[in-house]
Formats: C-alpha cells, structure tokens, sequence
C-alpha cells in the first residue's frame, strides 16, 4: 500500500460564524448564575465587587438579546409574510361567505316576514268571523230563539280563542352545518330618554352590551326607552 494511501485524511468541517457566535455567548453566560451564588458580601469592598459584576451581568443580557433581534426580526418578518398570504387567500372566501350568509338571511326574513303576515290574516278572518258570530247570536236572541243564540255564543267564543292561538309554520330547509337563531340589533338610541337603570341593570351612560343582553334575555319583547332595536337572524356555517 503506497504512503499516501495509508496518510489519514483530516477534514475540517467549517462552523457557521452565527453559531460560533453562539457557543461563545453561551460559554461567557453559563457561570454567570453560579459566581453569583457564590458571591458573599461582608465588607464593603464585596459590595463593590458585587455592584461591579451587577453591571456586567446587565451587560452580558445586551450582548444576549442584541445577538437574538435580527434572528427574532427575521422570524417576524418571515411570519408576517406567511400571514399576509393566508389573509390574501382567505378573504375571497370570507368575502364569499358573508355574501351567501346574507343572501340566506334574507331568504329566511322573508320567509318570516310571509309567515307573520299570514298569522295576522288569520286573526283578522278569526276576528271578523267572530263578530259575525256575535251580530247572529244577538239577532237570534231577539228574534226569541234563545238555543240557537246560546250556540252562536259559543261559536263566536270558539272563534276567539282560534283568533288569539292563530300560528303558521313555515318551516326553512334543514341542511347539517346551517344553523340560524334569532338575534336583534340596536337600530337608533335616543340617549336623553335612556334611564339610568332598568330592570335592576345600569344602563347609563349608555352600554350596549348591557342593553342587548337585557333585549336577549326578554327575547325581544322588552321596550327601553329611547331604544329602538329589531329582530335579526344570526346564521353560523360550519364545515
């Protein structure tokens, strides 16, 4: 076997200037916390001594924390990159979304709008059928025919308790990962007529998240003065 064969090949392998920047560092900080455990002061020359290698300590954390900013500017700025990507591509959808929200609110206030319509011509024929009912039965009574009256009463009293039971249901397609519930939301506010307190709450100044858990609590049916508000439908998309 030829001398250069048998040589041993050393290779030297090159540490990155940033991490030998770090081993270094590292090396300096390491006995830090255990010459400070070790310090004792009993004079004032170890006061001294003491208050000396404060100033280095403070003065090694710069040296630590000037060595990590552009590292920690670098991920910043890398992670913000990535971020304004996502955001550029998720907005179409977000944008997507509530157009197809809103269009389905819309479809289901109407929906709603149809059936309170419908509930409010079924009273109003209740009602007037009830008065026919009651204009019979008084001209029955005149007329002497005092069992057909009485049965006319009671059709006109049947008739009344329809008019006030009266309700439609229209019910929306149910379709896994749709929800809606109803909500409201404040329309104006009138703070010159709005009290201090309501209900046993503190509204005044004006709070609108106090205000709005006051009309969620009563489900719309409360009125607050100077508070105008309206029904709303809140619809969740779930994947």
């Amino acid at each position: 076997m030829s001398r250069e064969a048998k040589e041993e090949v050393v290779a030297t392998v090159a540490v990155p200037e940033g991490a030998a920047k770090e081993a270094e560092i590292q090396q300096e900080v390491s006995l830090v916390e255990v010459r400070a455990k070790e310090m004792t002061i009993s004079t004032d020359e170890d006061y001294e001594k003491a208050a000396e290698f404060g100033k280095k300590i403070k003065a090694q954390a710069k040296v630590v924390t000037e060595f990590f900013k552009p590292m920690k500017d670098s991920a910043y700025q890398a992670h913000k990159a990535v971020c304004d990507r996502e955001k550029t591509m998720l907005k179409p959808l977000q944008d997507a979304e509530k157009i197809l929200k809103k269009s389905m609110t819309a479809y289901h206030q109407e929906r709603e709008r149809r059936r309170k319509q419908l509930e409010e011509q079924m009273r109003r024929e209740a009602e007037a059928e009830r008065e026919r009912k009651l204009n019979e039965a008084a001209a029955l009574e005149e007329a002497g025919k005092t069992e057909e009256a009485e049965a006319a009463l009671m059709d006109a009293q049947i008739t009344e308790v329809v008019a006030a039971r009266a309700t439609v249901v229209m019910d929306i397609p149910k379709t896994k990962g749709i929800s809606n519930s109803k909500d409201w939301k404040i329309e104006g506010i009138d703070r010159e007529k709005v009290p201090v307190n309501f209900a046993g709450v503190e509204i005044r100044p004006v709070d609108e998240k106090a205000i709005m858990r006051l009309i969620r609590a009563s489900k719309g049916n409360i009125q607050i003065p100077g508070i105008r508000y309206r029904e709303t439908i809140k619809m969740s998309v779930r994947g």
